[in-house]
């Protein structure tokens, strides 16, 4: 009997050890960690998970030589070049009869824009046809007394006053003459019946006009700017630039110029000339102009330009191939596999591409991360921190 009892005893102990083993295995097997997921970091070297590839969808390529210039950045204004732009005045003055124009109005060369009265223009015509008349006699006279002068010796001196007084008034006439063309009168086809007290002042130049400081009925002073015009087609841009910059510009240079106006419109220009006058604000005019003439850019519009100076070739890759971590600029290099990050120094960025400045010694050679690059630096920090 008590062997039967120690042998149940037994065989109690043995199941209740073989749970606990079971309970000890299972919960081994229930405390074992997943799989790692995270990408290992060495130093710079970084090596992304089959998974974070996929998602990465990494791709890599080569650095390319390229040219490349420094953006100068100023500010400037469109101008009209002296020569191109008209004041309308009148050494005379008069009153104003008919204004047939308005600021912005489009005109063309020897189009009546303005008449102007006075009782001096109808002087200056009557004046101008009676000194003619007076020179027809004159002249008579002087051939008269020509043919006299060979027999008598009072007649060699009549002939003498005879000749100065055709040469005075010959003078006078053409004074007058070119008087009248100062009022813009024609003296050739002007005549008794043609006499006005008006006269017609025409554009001197194709163009618009931009001011009018007159109106129907007022007086204008002699000399008095009535109009201003413009010739659009000869327009130009004055760039303020510091003196410290000018080093950096030459004749013919490209310039890129963007209107205040017209934000969305990019045009080019190149340099024409570079002034030799420092202002006092430090700055010195600098003269471009646009390689394709627009009438419709109006004069003292202000713009910004962009100056390209400095010209050289660089290393050049994709702007998304760099990325900025810590106040630095990063790009990774090597293989999906095993990324190397590498700090640069970059330039200017142009056309979807951004220079690498300095040429280290391995951008020649090595394959660089292109497409992926932030995700990659993303697992990389997460890792070290």
């Amino acid at each position: 009997m008590i062997s039967h009892i120690t042998s149940v005893r037994t065989l109690r102990s043995l199941s209740a050890i073989t749970l606990a083993c079971s309970m000890m295995v299972a919960c081994s097997q229930n405390t074992e960690q997943p799989p790692s997921t995270a990408a290992e970091v060495s130093g710079d070297t970084v090596r992304l998970t089959s998974e974070q590839r996929s998602h990465a969808n990494l791709a890599f390529a080569k650095a390319v030589k390229a040219e490349r210039t420094t953006a100068l950045r100023v500010t400037g204004m469109v101008h009209v070049p002296p020569q191109y732009a008209f004041s309308i005045t009148n050494p005379y003055g008069g009153t104003v009869a008919n204004l047939t124009v308005l600021p912005g109005s489009q005109v063309r060369k020897g189009q009546t824009i303005l008449s102007l009265e006075n009782p001096e223009f109808i002087r200056l015509q009557q004046e101008y046809i009676s000194t003619g008349a007076q020179l027809e006699a004159a002249e008579l006279e002087y051939t008269r007394q020509s043919r006299l002068a060979s027999d008598s010796i009072n007649a060699r001196k009549r002939l003498e006053s005879a000749s100065s007084e055709v040469q005075t008034l010959r003078a006078r006439h053409k004074a007058l003459a070119e008087q009248l063309a100062l009022v813009h009168i024609n003296a050739r086809t002007l005549t008794v019946g043609s006499i006005s007290r008006s006269i017609k002042i025409p554009a001197p130049i194709s163009g618009y006009v931009t001011n009018v400081h007159v109106n129907n009925g007022a007086f204008a002073s002699p000399n008095t700017v009535m109009l201003e015009l413009v010739d659009p087609t000869h327009m130009h841009i004055e760039l303020s630039v510091f003196e410290r910059d000018l080093q950096k510009l030459r004749v013919d240079q490209a310039v890129s110029v963007v209107l205040t106006d017209a934000p969305n419109q990019e045009r080019e220009a190149y340099i024409h000339l570079v002034g030799k006058d420092v202002r006092a604000d430090r700055t010195v005019a600098v003269h471009a102009h646009l390689r394709k003439p627009d009438p419709s850019i109006v004069p003292g519009t202000t713009l910004t330009a962009l100056v390209r100076s400095e010209p050289r070739t660089s290393w050049v890759v994709p702007e998304h191939a760099v990325v900025q971590y810590e106040g630095k600029a990063w790009v990774f290099t090597g293989s999906p596999t095993a990324c190397v990050r590498r700090s640069v120094q970059v330039g200017v960025i142009e056309n979807g591409t951004i220079e690498i400045v300095g040429d280290p010694a391995w951008i020649s050679t090595e394959n660089i991360l292109v497409q992926g690059a932030p995700a990659v630096l993303g697992a990389m920090v997460q890792r070290g921190e």
